[in-house]
């Protein structure tokens, strides 16, 4: 599945910038959408309290991911539960039954689909949730356009593949998920924990790039950007850009799109 890139290359964007889709329990900031993506992926940062929750339900066009930034969640896919702590990963496959709560502190998440498409639900989430008798037959109506189906409970289906945050290893760059586990053309990896002035030179299928911690400098053809914790950097234009660390500990999630 190959997808191209209307977005032009070196455009970043701040999560604490952008407004967030509230409804009660959860904030969700998209970060990147199909539109800018040409559709290989979603990225969304998501915050709830202690004690949210989002009910059993199967996404069966796309893969969703989740990377904890802050707090404790456990999720639930095809009935095995996972407890997953900061700098955690988990990937839902197609066609798992999953849902999730808050164990503890103000969570968030970075929220990944890949294809795009179920961003259009988050956006819609005010309406709906502001609608008489919803969340019902228009919330069904909306998730069911997106490839999703609402479930009473959990049940059977394809395993998660989890990966438990873990102490970082400086200039260690580690693969989360290959495009056989997102079955599409998407690659996850993890940039950890690069001291200051540490050199790095992403692949040239480097899409976009996510800065976990810390601060790296990009030296883009025409420009240099920086890019710091919480901000997202889209490289649309497949090349080298190399990058230096400008801070000790500097963490990145990495998206590619190879063949």
């Amino acid at each position: 599945m190959t997808f191209g890139f209307p977005e032009a290359s070196g455009h970043v964007i701040a999560a604490r910038d952008i407004s967030p889709v509230s409804v009660p329990g959860h904030a969700f900031r998209i970060l990147a959408d199909g539109s800018g993506t040409g559709g290989a992926f979603s990225l969304t940062e998501a915050e709830s309290p202690k004690g949210a929750m989002v009910g059993c339900h199967v996404h069966d066009e796309a893969v969703e991911c989740f990377y904890v930034l802050d707090g404790s969640y456990r999720l639930t896919v095809s009935d095995a539960s996972y407890d997953l702590e900061p700098g955690g990963f988990l990937l839902v496959p197609r066609g798992a039954p999953h849902q999730f709560e808050v164990l503890d502190g103000q969570a968030r998440a970075l929220v990944l689909f890949a294809p795009a498409g179920f961003e259009e639900v988050f956006r819609r989430m005010p309406e709906i949730f502001g609608t008489s008798g919803e969340p019902g037959p228009l919330w069904a109506q909306v998730n069911q356009q997106a490839g999703t189906r609402l479930l009473d409970g959990s049940g059977p289906g394809p395993a998660a593949l989890v990966r438990p945050g873990g102490e970082s290893t400086a200039g260690q760059e580690a693969t989360l998920a290959d495009s056989t586990a997102t079955h599409t053309d998407l690659r996850i990896l993890l940039r950890d924990g690069d001291n200051i002035n540490t050199s790095w030179t992403p692949e040239p299928d480097t899409t976009a790039v996510y800065v976990l911690s810390g601060r790296y400098r990009f030296d883009l053809p025409d420009s240099q950007v920086t890019v710091g914790e919480g901000e997202y950097l889209s490289l649309t234009s497949p090349s080298h850009a190399p990058a230096v660390a400008l801070a000790h500990g500097s963490r990145a999630l990495v998206l590619s799109l190879g063949h």
